[in-house]
């Protein structure tokens, strides 16, 4: 399989620039909007509030989507959005995970791991590179399959206290399927950053 992503995936700027005027975009707002979902998502999880906390996490997929559809619609993309993004996709399936290792459910400490390791890899990485190359790394396909199918994988977790007819381990076959979606991303995002700095030090 190859983990070589087109270029157009990335966006990248040698000028890192963000206004007030930024802030004012529906796009952004949205964002915004999805990091103040953070605690909510988290408190409702922790609490074994579970239909509260789907419905909460809803909202934070569609703010997500919606984010994106404004961003190209209305030609809202800014350094600022390619910052707040992904970090409030980042936070609340963190914040929602975290809550579900905490509570009683069975989602497993090991795989919260690896996804806290993975993340926390690509923001290190993305601020060398807005330090040393002054670029905004975007999130690119492999990135948003990742956040896509962790979310699915927590609705399942979800789902489970409320409908226990579903399928037998089904949350946790869709986790082992988003974790290779982990691991293709983080693989992805490392060979751009090494790449971008190859360049930079010529």
């Amino acid at each position: 399989m190859a983990l070589k992503a087109p270029v157009h995936q990335f966006t990248e700027t040698q000028s890192i620039q963000i206004t007030r005027r930024d802030f004012l975009y529906v796009s952004n707002i949205l964002s915004v909007f999805r990091l103040f979902t953070v605690p909510f998502i988290f408190y409702f999880i922790y609490n074994a509030q579970w239909l509260s906390a789907i419905v909460c996490g809803a909202i934070a997929v569609i703010s997500d989507l919606l984010d994106g559809f404004f961003a190209r619609h209305l030609k809202q993309h800014t350094q600022l959005g390619y910052i707040l993004d992904p970090v409030a996709d980042k936070l609340a399936l963190t914040a929602g995970i975290f809550a579900l290792v905490l509570s009683k459910s069975e989602f497993p400490k090991w795989a919260f791991a690896i996804i806290v390791v993975r993340d926390v890899s690509i923001v290190l990485g993305n601020l060398v590179l807005a330090y040393k190359a002054k670029i905004i790394t975007r999130s690119n396909l492999w990135g948003k399959c990742t956040s896509f199918f962790l979310s699915i994988v927590v609705m399942f977790y979800l789902l489970r206290p409320i409908v226990p007819r579903l399928p037998a381990k089904i949350e946790f076959y869709s986790l082992c399927l988003a974790l290779v979606f982990v691991f293709i991303s983080t693989v992805s995002y490392a060979r751009h950053m090494f790449r971008v700095l190859e360049t930079q030090s010529r």
